[in-house]
This record gives structure tokens, sequence and C-alpha cells, in this order.
């Protein structure tokens, strides 16, 4: 699998670097295979420095952060990543010291990001577009499908024509050919194509990246689509009451 453009900086640079940008680029060029699934955090832990250092060493290298190298490496490798890589790294996780612990606290610090999220710029926009966009279009890809599928659930209680696309029709006319004026599209993952882009720290650690930062955010977002629609949301929400009594539902 090769990632030589970034290795490659690493070696080239190597001689100038200070000496934690040294253990750094030692234990990175060392340990390429971990790439995928590392953190700033892991790196840190790894090299006897901290998440600061590491992001501040990889900014000196033109990437504004780890993922920005997973992205990279991504276009780079000439074949994908496979599940055996991520399984290699899962159990060289659980041999060093208390891998629970420092899951545990890589995943509280990923919601206190998505908090940190709530109150920039990007999250108030992607609010005024699930209040006033025409239709919505929640779009369910690979292991995410069922955070987005509740996340659907939640806001069509709040809002009108919610469409949650499972792609199942192999064109996604539904949505790409909807004949609205105003859609908005959420997806989760798909980080080259969104304009409207909130990048979640999701690596905690554990086989499969978490799904509590994006299931917090979700969660934010539908409590802040709520607070838009104001007394409106009292209508919206007492007719869905006569539905539910008129289908027994929730008794």
């Amino acid at each position: 699998m090769e990632k030589r453009p970034f290795l490659d900086a690493l070696e080239q640079r190597f001689s100038d670097l200070t000496p934690t940008g040294k253990r750094i680029a030692g234990y990175l060029l060392a340990n390429p295979q971990k790439l995928p699934f590392e953190t700033a955090d892991s790196i840190a832990q790894q090299t006897g420095t901290t998440g600061i250092s590491v992001g501040r060493f990889l900014r000196s290298l033109g990437y504004r952060n780890i993922d920005d190298v997973k992205q990279s490496l991504r276009g780079d490798s000439a074949s994908p990543w496979v599940i055996t890589d991520r399984l290699g790294a899962f159990r060289e996780e659980n041999t060093q010291g208390d891998a629970l612990e420092r899951s545990m606290n890589r995943e509280l610090e990923a919601i206190q990001r998505v908090y940190a999220l709530a109150r920039g710029e990007t999250f108030a926009r992607i609010v005024e577009r699930l209040h006033s966009a025409d239709a919505v279009f929640i779009v369910g890809i690979q292991t995410t499908r069922g955070i987005l599928n509740a996340f659907f659930s939640h806001l069509e209680y709040i809002r009108p024509k919610v469409y949650y696309v499972d792609g199942l029709s192999g064109t996604y006319a539904e949505s790409l050919n909807s004949q609205f004026e105003n859609p908005y599209a959420v997806i989760a993952w798909a980080r080259d194509y969104p304009s409207d882009l909130l990048q979640l720290d999701a690596d905690v650690g554990q086989f499969w990246d978490s799904l509590a930062p994006l299931t917090c955010l979700f969660n934010l977002m539908v409590s802040a689509v709520a607070e838009r629609y104001g007394d409106r949301l009292d209508q919206r929400l007492s007719k869905n009451r006569e539905l539910q009594q008129l289908f027994g539902q929730f008794e």
C-alpha cells in the first residue's frame, strides 16, 4: 500500500526537525500501516508529546490536521484500506495499557468538539437550511445508515417534506431529480462533496469509528431546528399527537 508523498516529506525534512518533530516523524515512518486509524492524541501518547504538538507538526508539513493527512493518503493509495488493516490496528491498540480508559477519553473529547462545532457559523448555516429548505433529503451511506435513519425520524416530526434516501433505486432520482426548487441534502461521511462541512472525530480506538459524536451532533441539530420553528412547531406537534391517537401509537 503506497503512501509515499506524505512519508517522503517526513524523510526529506527529518534532519531539520526539532527533537519533538523527529519523535513524531520517526513513529509515523515506522508505523505507516497505523496511519488510517491514528488520532493526534494517539500519536502523542506513542511519542511522549501532546496532541497540540502533533497538530502543530502536521501543519508545518502543510496539512491542516491528522484527518487532512488521512485524506491525502486516500488520494495517494493505489489500493483501498481493507478491514484486516483495521483489525490489526484494533488488536495493537488493545495491547497498550488501559484501552477502555483511553477510548472513553477520546470519545468524550470528540463529543466536546461536537458542542464546540454547534457554536460555529457552519452549524448555524446548516440549521438555517434544514429549517428553510423546500425539502430535506437524508442520505444513508454505509455504516451511518442507522444513525441517519434516526435523524430522519426525529426531523420529520418537526418539519414536513423530510425524506430518507437509501439508494436502492440505483439512481438517487428521488433526491437528485426531486423537482424541488430549494432542496437540501444531509450526508454523513462524504466529506469530499458537501459545501457545509462539519468534520467529527470518530476514531476512539475501537474496532469501528464511534457513532456517539454523530448522534450528539444530530440531536443538537434537531433541537436547533425546533427552536427556529417557534410557535409554528406547536401546531405541527398538536397535529402529530392527533395522528398518534388515531393510530394508537405510543400508548
